[in-house]
């Protein structure tokens, strides 16, 4: 995997809060974080400025399904030279994003899987796919020690129980050089459950991200009116989950990678990145198919005439990274 992955690691499981406040805090990719909008905020003051009712519904339903993973467990079967190797064996804490995009039906008096049943029979569970990066969550083994976290949109949300968590199972399938995993998880919590249910009748974000759709968040400048707009929801550091905008700065269509100037940070690894689809023959790609947040590198710094130039133009101050995904 090209560039450097972008997992948030700390040192344990009970040192979590505390080394991921002074991760965010200290962040030298992001310092300040000025262009990160929290989950809570971008509902309350600007979903409210989109035209229709079925937009609104549409970015809140994103929003939902994203998802904060903490994995306690690093596998011997990382190969050498692949992301977090040398942490093989360890419980090493790292955590990063996810999305929701499947939910079955309840299952009835089944056997529990999860740590707190034990094997032991629930009256009611749920399994549901999670989608991330492979790099996050490389195998089974490390799916087992995957804590997934619901709702994670504001530190009182922790405290006041509205976030919610669940456990992964098992990587069902995975795609080694598309840094892809597709995660089943499992729960018994019923208000969990039936909350993620109700997921299912509301809206995918398959459609086309344009500027058009945006200008009205005012997140976007006049320079970029004629780029294709990548928007990423995820957990930086660890930190409930917060809103990030930018454009499209390349496209390998042999490769199927995205690069974007969308600011990310340790923690956003496996986030969603929806923005411009591409067209196969005449339908777009699926939500499935949209790319999974990867890594970041420095390979396109810009000069100190492209960023005055840009400047001049309208863009806002592109970072020196550039963060990439794959579909």
């Amino acid at each position: 995997m090209p560039g450097r992955h972008e997992c948030a690691i700390f040192s344990s499981r009970e040192h979590e809060a505390a080394e991921s406040c002074h991760s965010y805090e200290n962040c030298l990719k992001n310092p300040g974080h000025e262009n990160f909008i929290s989950a809570q905020d971008f509902k309350d003051n600007y979903l409210p400025r989109l035209p229709s009712d079925e937009q609104r519904e549409r970015f809140r339903s994103w929003i939902d399904r994203t998802v904060r993973l903490r994995v306690n467990c690093t596998s011997q079967d990382r190969p050498d030279g692949y992301p977090m190797a040398e942490d093989r064996g360890t419980r090493k804490m790292r955590v990063g994003t996810g999305c929701l995009w499947r939910v079955e039906k309840p299952q009835y008096s089944e056997s529990c899987v999860c740590p707190k049943c034990d094997g032991n029979v629930a009256r009611k569970q749920w399994i549901f796919r999670v989608e991330t990066a492979q790099h996050v969550v490389y195998n089974t083994e490390e799916a087992k020690k995957t804590k997934i976290d619901f709702f994670y949109d504001d530190d009182s949300y922790k405290s006041d129980g509205r976030m919610k968590s669940a456990w992964g199972v098992e990587v069902d399938m995975s795609l080694f050089d598309k840094d892809w995993c597709d995660m089943l998880c499992v729960t018994c919590d019923e208000d969990l459950g039936e909350r993620i249910e109700k997921f299912g009748s509301r809206y995918w974000l398959n459609d086309e991200l344009t500027y058009q759709v945006l200008s009205p968040l005012g997140l976007l400048s006049s320079g970029d009116k004629d780029c294709h707009p990548v928007l990423i929801v995820s957990h930086p550091h660890g930190q409930p989950k917060k809103i990030t905008v930018g454009v499209e700065t390349h496209r390998d269509r042999e490769n199927h990678r995205l690069d974007y100037n969308t600011p990310t940070c340790p923690g956003s690894s496996g986030a969603q990145v929806f923005g411009y689809n591409d067209r196969m023959g005449t339908e777009r790609l699926w939500w499935s198919l949209l790319p999974v947040h990867s890594g970041t590198e420095n390979k396109h710094k810009l000069n100190v005439f492209q960023r005055w130039s840009r400047k001049l133009r309208g863009h806002k101050t592109e970072q020196d990274q550039i963060n990439f995904g794959y579909k």
